[in-house]
């Protein structure tokens, strides 16, 4: 749970770092990140992250992604059909079975599972975390990502994984979903 921290710190300061390359123009987004700690970070439309952090037998997921990417907006739900595609989209991130593949043999059991929206002036956030226990992670030798099949408006998915044996980053998009980790869980 510690790598997953550090993890997320790093990815925030080097997403706040890239601030200017921020789809919209709000020159207060910094100091209002700063005063509140579920402050949303700077993002583009399309593109989502997915965090994956092993500790021992442990997998833990972790989707973040701009509202644009789930339900095709950024603002607060509040006519009933946005409501509903709200809704909609916390209900399918709430199971990591409409998110990933992994490999049956590999004995995961979902240990625990959240999905959030989070709404801050005129943006939104999705996140969703799953974590699974795994009797026989070494036999993780892909992971596809179903996201894109979830939500249309989804173009890439930067993917940051920390392994016992290894870390890297790479994106995939609709046509490449499928992360090869064959030796990087043990």
């Amino acid at each position: 749970m510690k790598l997953l921290i550090c993890l997320c710190l790093l990815i925030n300061m080097a997403i706040f770092a890239e601030d200017e390359h921020h789809d919209h123009d709000h020159h207060h987004h910094k100091e209002e990140a700063k005063k509140n700690k579920q402050s949303l970070s700077a993002h583009e439309h399309g593109v989502s992250v997915l965090n994956i952090v092993q500790d021992k037998n442990r997998l833990s997921f972790e989707f973040e992604m701009p509202g644009f990417d789930v339900v095709g907006f950024e603002y607060k739900a509040k006519k009933k059909d946005d409501i509903k595609k709200v809704r909609n989209a916390l209900n399918v991130l709430s199971n990591y079975k409409n998110m990933l593949i992994i490999a049956t043999e590999a004995n995961c059991e979902e240990e625990k599972k959240s999905a959030t929206v989070i709404n801050e002036g005129s943006h939104s956030e999705f996140l969703s975390e799953y974590v699974l226990n795994c009797e026989n992670i070494s036999l993780i030798k892909s992971i596809t990502v179903m996201y894109f099949d979830s939500f249309r408006f989804s173009k890439k998915l930067d993917v940051n994984i920390v392994a016992n044996k290894k870390k890297f980053s790479q994106i995939i998009d609709r046509g490449n979903n499928i992360i090869s980790v064959e030796g990087y869980f043990d």
